[in-house]
């Protein structure tokens, strides 16, 4: 059965010349639409593999066609080369074909389009399987590693599927990095490679260093091109021992595994944190939210009493290993609930406006103290 394949096009010219192009090769069901909303008609009434999306329609349109098929896979349409792919839609398609390049490229771009994954979020946790941790441990243990002065993002996968990321790639790109260290990898004996990548949407290539852990598991650090690959090595070799030690059943992370006395309250101290999202926080998300926290918490040998998630401010008291401070803690429970939430959710937006206040206390802070803080221009 034929896949189908969507244009959206005003100019009926340039329509005509791709469908006659895409006709030759006999693989696709073709559909076109002149608008937006006429394509999300149509993939309504029928699922396609991909669509062809002029770049102008902004980012609205990728989230119209995707409301209606989750797994659509996108390629934007850009009128000439000095035509920038805006930055909001890097990572949210699988190509960009110029409309002037339309016969020597379009077969190229179509084909690696087709082998591009589309990231959906949250059904990505499937793949966690049978793991002895949840994905805010990996995300804590990938954000705590040293990086290096190069490395865009870390990514750990399993096979070719996504299970975890930090860095400056979105969730859409760590997924296309998963997939492609992934493929390649087959069958091979070796337990390092190093490849280049290019991500539909971004100029340039990136440095792909990756490490087999154990079975399927994989570490792959993103660099840019220059990056030394001693240095590389010197980065990933310890941070694939912590997720050893994670996917195992064992500690986190060998240097910062909590001793006898953080499993007391010797030594331990409370904190009381609380900062403001950069939007009010929908109903939807707090939930969600307090489960990442309480993850979190479990993860890092914290304890949580108080969990306080409203649309203007989230608030915590949270006891904490001997040696760890205010400054710790506000990181791990900060940066690791927003990069939860993104993840699941295939956010790339910030959750969190900057600053945060933090104050050693067992109690929560008095509503006094809470209001004097949402006065505060950005805590």
């Amino acid at each position: 059965m034929n896949k189908h394949l969507l244009i959206v096009d005003r100019d009926d010219d340039f329509v005509g010349r791709m469908a006659g192009s895409l006709r030759l090769s006999q693989e696709f069901e073709l559909s076109t639409a002149a608008s937006i909303e006429e394509a999300a008609r149509l993939v309504r009434q029928q699922p396609h593999a991909i669509a062809f999306v002029p770049v102008g329609e902004g980012e609205s349109a990728i989230l119209a066609l995707r409301a209606e098929q989750p797994d659509l896979k996108l390629v934007l349409l850009t009128p000439t080369s000095s035509a920038e792919v805006p930055k909001a839609l890097s990572g949210k398609a699988q190509g960009v074909l110029l409309k002037t390049h339309l016969e020597a490229d379009l077969m190229s771009v179509l084909a690696d389009a087709m082998a591009q994954p589309v990231y959906i979020g949250e059904t990505e946790l499937a793949v966690m399987g049978d793991l002895p941790v949840g994905r805010e441990a990996l995300i804590t243990t990938l954000q705590q590693a040293k990086s290096g002065r190069f490395v865009q993002s870390t990514v750990f996968a399993r096979g070719t599927k996504l299970l975890a990321h930090w860095g400056e790639l979105s969730g859409a790109q760590a997924a296309t990095v998963a997939l492609s260290v992934g493929d390649k990898w087959g069958a091979a004996a070796h337990s390092v490679r190093i490849q280049f990548i290019h991500l539909p949407a971004q100029t340039g290539h990136l440095l792909l260093y990756s490490q087999r852990l154990k079975g399927e598991y994989l570490l792959t650090l993103a660099a840019l091109p220059e990056t030394p690959v001693h240095e590389l090595r010197l980065n990933a070799e310890p941070l694939a021992q912590e997720l050893l030690n994670l996917i195992s059943g064992g500690q986190r992370w060998p240097a910062s595994a909590p001793d006898a006395a953080s499993n007391t309250s010797a030594g331990r101290k409370s904190f009381a944190l609380v900062w403001r999202p950069a939007k009010p926080l929908p109903p939807s998300l707090h939930i969600p939210l307090r489960r990442a926290l309480q993850r979190l918490a479990v993860a890092n040998a914290c304890t949580l009493s108080h969990i306080d998630v409203q649309a203007e401010l989230l608030h915590l008291v949270v006891a904490c290993p001997a040696g760890r401070d205010s400054v710790w803690a506000a990181f791990l429970f900060k940066n690791g609930s927003e990069a939860t939430i993104q993840q699941e959710f295939n956010v790339d937006a910030n959750l969190w406006g900057t600053g945060y206040y933090a104050i050693e206390s067992a109690s929560p802070l008095s509503e006094a103290e809470l209001n004097i803080f949402l006065d505060k221009d950005g805590g």
